[in-house]
């Protein structure tokens, strides 16, 4: 990994000779730094190291994948819906209070979701609206329906900037569809709320940056790819659901910081529930949070720069 670009022949030539003198670790003169991935997992097609500058990022995010304790949501008989794609189809944003219209999630950066507890900030409505259909279909308009069947209690952000966005998941006492979320269907509200801590931990985040689609600095996530996350137990398990969920309970109400603005008191809590609830390494968990902070497409700097901005 480099962490920065030659700008002429005599650090082009300065680089190549730290690149043939350096086997592994740190390269000389601060361009950056050499490490290794197995053969065999490039030939499964896992690529993923390109996603992180810090290659302990990159191995600790393929551990947290692979957990053999943790299952996939989609084995856990979870379901994320990509309800974007049918809500910008067939419907069309309304003002709220609009007889039809119904509440979803939408912003995914600066200005959206800025809690762990979901907070819709749109309305919509179906596409030429006729109130007689909603009144004829026993009060629900047939199109919102069938949107509205895809609600859940737990939404998983569905792409959004890495250095502005806040969340990678919110949960809620009320069902959501979302426009840049995900909803999960087949939890419960405190199942949900218990899974949005794990997901916006440390663990949480690792697995889900691996597969960022075309772009780091803007990754999109699919419905495929989240069903790939590994979750705990929260079904059966109660004693890891309700330390998860007291959790949320206790930062619901904590404005979370932008992911560039780095280590901060609400997710330091969120990891540390995860250690409890799994009897995981909490000093590990806040290492690599504090690895994942330095990031240069999370902190929107080049790798050290951050502490030139007093982070």
């Amino acid at each position: 990994n480099l962490d920065r670009l030659p700008v002429d022949d005599a650090e082009v030539d300065d680089l190549h000779q730290s690149l043939r003198d350096c086997v592994d670790g740190n390269i000389a003169n601060g361009w950056g730094e050499v490490s290794y991935w197995s053969a065999e997992r490039i030939e499964a097609g896992d690529w993923t190291p390109v996603v992180w500058r810090s290659p302990e990022l990159a191995d600790a995010a393929a551990q947290f994948a692979n957990e053999g304790d943790l299952k996939t949501i989609y084995a856990a008989g979870l379901l994320p819906q990509e309800t974007g794609r049918q809500l910008r189809g067939s419907c069309e944003r309304a003002a709220a209070g609009i007889q039809g219209s119904f509440p979803i999630l939408k912003s995914t950066g600066t200005d959206g979701q800025t809690h762990i507890q979901s907070r819709p900030d749109e309305h919509w409505i179906p596409k030429d609206y006729d109130e007689s259909i909603r009144l004829a279909n026993g009060g629900v308009h047939p199109v919102a329906e069938q949107i509205l069947a895809k609600a859940g209690y737990l939404l998983i952000t569905a792409g959004q900037r890495n250095t502005t966005a806040r969340l990678t998941a919110v949960a809620d006492d009320k069902k959501y569809v979302g426009n840049g979320w995900m909803p999960v269907t087949g939890l419960t509200a405190t199942e949900a709320k218990a899974l949005a801590v794990f997901i916006n931990s440390t663990p949480g985040r690792l697995q889900l940056m691996r597969v960022p689609g075309r772009t780091l600095e803007f990754p999109a996530y699919s419905a495929a790819e989240a069903a790939n996350l590994r979750i705990p137990d929260v079904r059966n398990d109660g004693r890891v659901r309700q330390i998860l969920a007291d959790c949320w309970e206790r930062t619901k109400d904590r404005a979370v910081p932008q992911f560039r603005d780095g280590e901060c008191e609400v997710r330091c809590w969120w990891d540390e529930a995860v250690a409890e609830a799994l009897g995981w390494d909490g000093g590990e968990l806040g290492r690599l949070r504090r690895l994942l902070h330095q990031e240069p497409h999370v902190r929107g700097l080049g790798y050290n720069q951050y502490a030139d901005a007093g982070g």
